[in-house]
């Protein structure tokens, strides 16, 4: 292969690459939201619960 193929494939890898990384951080900020989230409800039901008594 030429040069300024390899150059353009390893370009296009980390690209990839990169997109891979986003996708996964962004992934990995939502389920820690929805985490947060699912924990606030349970705390929220547990005072509704406590407070029926």
């Amino acid at each position: 292969m030429e040069e300024q193929r390899i150059r353009e494939i390893i370009r296009e890898e980390l690209i990839a690459h990169d997109e891979r990384i986003k996708a996964e951080t962004i992934t990995i900020r939502v389920n820690d939201q929805t985490k947060a989230t699912m924990l606030e409800v349970l705390k929220n039901m547990n005072r509704g619960v406590s407070g029926a008594n």
